[in-house]
């Protein structure tokens, strides 16, 4: 337990929580960051991804915060999640996600500047492999407003891709 607190002690050395321009709370670098950083691990209660799936299935709520860690285990940063849980997406990020030993970090792709807001690629995707209506598009519309921006936070299948 206490090496989990001094963990949450070194991320705030680096992030701060603020209002995003790309959507509701966002997090920003309070110093200079250079690149290849560990910046903060990704908090949250592990759950497996069936119970989950249960879960929303029973009409509870989809939580916003939810990570998959792997194929069948998700960590949902509403369960005891910290700061990360407020990391956006963006077309063209300046973090990526890494996972070692079951934990998941957010690590800087290149060198973020202070007050610059931290992103990564969702590269959202379906739990349940199921195909992508057009009617659910719209929920997963992408406001990060980079000049690449593809329009949705969606994984881009390569062979989809219009060549």
């Amino acid at each position: 337990m206490q090496n989990s607190n001094i963990i949450k002690q070194q991320n705030r050395d680096f992030v701060r929580v603020g209002r995003s321009r790309i959507e509701g709370k966002g997090v920003f670098a309070k110093r200079n960051i250079p690149k290849g950083t560990r910046i903060i691990e990704y908090m949250g209660e592990r759950v497996p991804l069936t119970k989950l799936l249960v879960e929303i299935a029973e009409g509870k709520p989809a939580s916003v915060y939810t990570f998959r860690l792997t194929d069948s285990t998700v960590i949902d940063g509403a369960r005891n999640g910290n700061e990360a849980r407020f990391i956006n997406h963006s077309c063209e990020p300046n973090c990526e996600a890494y996972v070692f030993d079951e934990r998941l970090y957010i690590y800087a792709m290149r060198d973020i500047v202070r007050g610059e807001e931290l992103t990564f690629d969702y590269q959202l995707d379906s739990a349940l492999k199921t195909r992508r209506k057009k009617q659910n598009l719209k929920a997963y519309a992408c406001r990060c407003g980079s000049p690449n921006c593809r329009g949705t936070m969606l994984s881009i299948k390569r062979n989809s891709r219009k060549r």
